[in-house]
């Protein structure tokens, strides 16, 4: 009896803690849902009040003209002699940016990661961590003069936000040598803030993003629209066995545990994998090989704590690269600009759906295969980060 009356606590408290988990999940998403609409509503004043609209033929123009007027004449390089100045730390997944860089040419890269600075001590903010910011940048003009130096630089490739550079930084690039500048950002719906000061300093601003692109243009910025891409070094056919019916790879926060318990209760087989969960994370060649193991690979398009506000995200593109399992992901307007739903990649509007077409595609084996293959067709013609960069490079007119 007493045994009886320490489960039933126990089942009590943890009915208490899911619920306060969910109250939080509710009140987080109302939050960052807010904040994403006022600052739509703001700039969709701005850009009508400006008559500023969005038409890629015409910021191709805009950035061609801006870098001829500072007197800079792109050399057309042949593939393979392309030399890129790269801005990238290697954080997370970031050294998958690399290999395809390196295909293009020659690569200078600065890693401030690598000299004993870190995100977060930039992040922390005040007069300590702007004077370290400061001391980096400096660094990173230095190391591109002495580049350019060696061999003309050809472009500058920047991932990063106004946490980790100044636009004083990028200016006094731009005045040094007058070699043409690109930045990316993969998460505007959310990190907007990291790229307000910086992006005007820019020739480029590449976002994932397309709602953002008048928010660019209004901050008298030059955005180019274009999605993730994929490492195919990495993420490519594994030889394993499908020993997993559903896996999913990303953090345990927001929206992902209860959706993850709704598809558990109603008796999927879901595996879990990233920060938080009990397998703990994988990466590169260890995510790529559970997305082979996979007969459906789940993803999840939500930001933050937001399940119905949609970024296209960088697994979009690698779990398709793979050729494993069929890959399953919530609908995204911008995401079915790059695949064809229903014949390349699966999608889902709400949990009904996304729970019968795991059972439908669980039961239908070769159906899910050929999506698999025509998915995984599309990504290795298409999306590659090698396509994004030539893409961006012959629009600087350095491609030849």
């Amino acid at each position: 009896m007493h045994g009886t009356h320490i489960f039933e606590g126990a089942k009590s408290r943890l009915k208490r803690l899911a619920s306060v988990r969910a109250a939080w999940t509710v009140y987080r998403s109302r939050q960052l849902k807010a904040r994403y609409r006022g600052r739509r509503r703001h700039y969709e004043r701005a850009a009508r009040d400006a008559g500023l609209c969005y038409r890629r033929e015409d910021v191709v123009a805009a950035i061609r003209s801006r870098i001829g007027e500072r007197g800079w004449r792109p050399s057309a390089r042949p593939a393979g002699q392309v030399h890129t100045f790269a801005f990238i730390p290697r954080l997370d997944w970031h050294a998958h940016l690399l290999p395809d860089l390196e295909a293009l040419g020659p690569l200078s890269h600065f890693d401030y990661t690598h000299l004993g600075y870190g995100i977060e001590e930039f992040r922390a903010g005040g007069a300590p961590a702007h004077s370290r910011r400061d001391r980096m940048n400096r660094m990173a003009i230095d190391v591109l003069r002495e580049a350019h130096a060696r061999q003309p630089v050809d472009w500058i490739f920047v991932y990063a936000s106004g946490v980790e550079i100044s636009r004083g930084m990028v200016e006094e690039m731009t005045a040094a040598t007058g070699i043409p500048t690109v930045n990316m950002c993969l998460d505007d719906k959310q990190s907007w803030h990291g790229q307000m000061g910086i992006c005007p300093a820019f020739d480029i601003s590449w976002t994932s993003a397309r709602v953002a692109c008048e928010w660019y243009l209004a901050e008298d910025a030059r955005p180019i629209y274009m999605p993730e891409g994929c490492d195919i070094a990495t993420y490519r056919t594994y030889a394993e066995p499908a020993d997993m019916d559903v896996s999913f790879i990303g953090a345990a926060y927001g929206f992902r545990a209860r959706l993850i318990e709704r598809l558990r209760d109603d008796g999927v087989a879901v595996r879990c994998f990233g920060p938080g969960w009990p397998e703990g994370p994988v990466r590169g060649e260890a995510a790529a090989r559970v997305m082979s193991r996979s007969r459906i690979n789940l993803g999840m398009g939500g930001i933050g704590y937001a399940e119905d506000l949609m970024n296209v995200k960088t697994r979009d593109f690698e779990v398709p690269a793979v050729g494993g399992g069929v890959y399953l992901t919530s609908f995204n307007p911008d995401l079915a600009q790059h695949f064809h739903v229903g014949r390349e990649i699966l999608c889902y509007r709400t949990y009904d759906d996304l729970l019968e077409q795991i059972r439908y595609y669980l039961r239908h084996p070769a159906e899910a295969q050929a999506i698999a293959v025509s998915g995984q067709r599309r990504a290795l013609a298409e999306h590659r980060w090698l396509d994004r960069y030539r893409e961006l490079l012959r629009i600087l007119e350095v491609l030849r």
